[in-house]
Parts: C-alpha cells; structure tokens; sequence
C-alpha cells in the first residue's frame, strides 16, 4: 500500500446522492448529515413533485440550512454526478451488489440501529480483504475525521502476509491521523462476530472484485448482509 502520510486523507466525492423513493427519509437523514461533513453538497432524486413524502424531506433538510442541496424528479442519474457518493438501500445492494465501477462512486449502503445511524458510537471499522484494502483504509482514516470518530478498528481477513500488513496499516493511519486510535483486530474473526461485539458507525469494506465476475469479496459480502450499520462499499 502507498503510505496515507504523504497524500490528504479526505473522502475525494464531488457530492452525496440519495433515492428517497429507494432509501426513505432515513437514508436522507444520514446522507444530509454525511455532505454536510465532507463539506459537498446533496443531491436528492424523487417522485413527482406533488409525492406527500416531500414535505418530510423538506422539514428533513432544514435541520442543515447550511447545505447545499439540489432535488431532482428525473428517473436516471445525470452524467454530471459522476465521482459522487452513492447512498443506497440494504434491499436495493442485496438486489444489484454494489461492485466497484467505472464510475468511480463509493457506495454507502444506509441501514442499521438508529445508534449507529446518528454515529453515537464514535466508531469506524475497516475490514481489509485481499484485494482493494488501501482504499478501505483511506476511507475510514476520512471518515473518522470527517464525522469526529475517535477510533478506527483494522479487521484483516485471514491471507499470506495479514499479520504484516496490520502493524503496515496501522503505521499508515497514525503518520496521517495521529488524534485517532486505532484498535488491530489479531485474531481471526467473522464480520458478524465483529460487529457485533464492537458496535461501529460505519462499516467500511472494499466493492472490487478478486477476479472477473466473481462478485463481492467475502468481508464485503458478509457485512452486507450482517452489518447492523450503514456499509461504505470502496471503489479503488
């Protein structure tokens, strides 16, 4: 992995884009909260405008006058929201997995207690898998920062070299985040047993694949399914 030291660690989305038809006012809540840390703006896709649901996401929105918001009422995503921050629902990731992409959007997979939805926990998780881990890193070291996590926990699944590259990854996010602890999980353990144990804010695991068509790598699949909070699926 390049070291994290010498690069800005920051959350590179030219904004945050939610389906409230797709993900509720709860994952417009999250996704609001979510720009306003990175500093992006929000971009809303909905129904027709005269949907009930609006007046919910409007009274929703003033909680952050701040925020730059744009709402569209179209069924496709614009071309010009290309690098945002996608934020999905869990029924909608286990349909269509959210695999790494040309597009170069992260995906945020909205779901869980509301504890870990408001980021009560103070908590980020990084489960490094065989393929995509240093853009697992980057991410959660971003996320902490950006959302006043305190701790960041490092989970590598079990492959040749693991151990090394913990102590490797560790090093890396102390040299560009030194005000967060990071917390190394040695021993082998599942993401549900993880998350379970150590509840987190968010989830952060990679969406590339290990080889053509082979789908989700094994951490990214379990927290999918298991995690019991919102899920950064990586695209580098």
């Amino acid at each position: 992995m390049t070291t994290l030291a010498n690069e800005s660690v920051r959350i590179t989305a030219t904004c945050v884009l939610v389906d409230v038809r797709d993900s509720g006012t709860t994952g417009v809540r999250w996704a609001a909260a979510c720009a306003e840390a990175l500093g992006v703006g929000l971009v809303v896709h909905a129904g027709p405008k005269n949907d009930p649901a609006h007046a919910d996401v409007a009274a929703l929105l003033a909680e952050h006058p701040d925020l730059t918001v744009h709402v569209e009422h179209s069924e496709c995503t614009p071309g010009r929201w290309e690098g945002g921050l996608v934020v999905i629902s869990r029924a909608r990731a286990c349909a269509a997995p959210p695999l790494a992409g040309r597009d170069l959007r992260d995906v945020v997979v909205v779901g869980g207690s509301p504890a870990a939805l408001a980021c009560r926990f103070g908590v980020v998780t990084a489960v490094l898998d065989a393929v995509g881990s240093e853009g697992v890193l980057r991410r959660a070291t971003a996320f902490c920062r950006a959302r006043g996590a305190t701790r960041l926990r490092v989970l590598m699944r079990p492959y040749i070299d693991a151990a090394d590259s913990l102590d490797a990854a560790a090093d890396r996010v102390h040299a560009a985040c030194p005000d967060v602890i990071v917390e190394l999980v040695r021993e082998v353990r599942s993401v549900q047993e993880e998350t379970r144990l150590f509840p987190s804010d968010l989830l952060v695991v990679s969406g590339r694949e290990r080889g053509p068509a082979e789908g989700l790598q094994p951490a990214a699949r379990a927290a999918l399914h298991h995690a019991p909070c919102p899920v950064l699926f990586s695209c580098s």
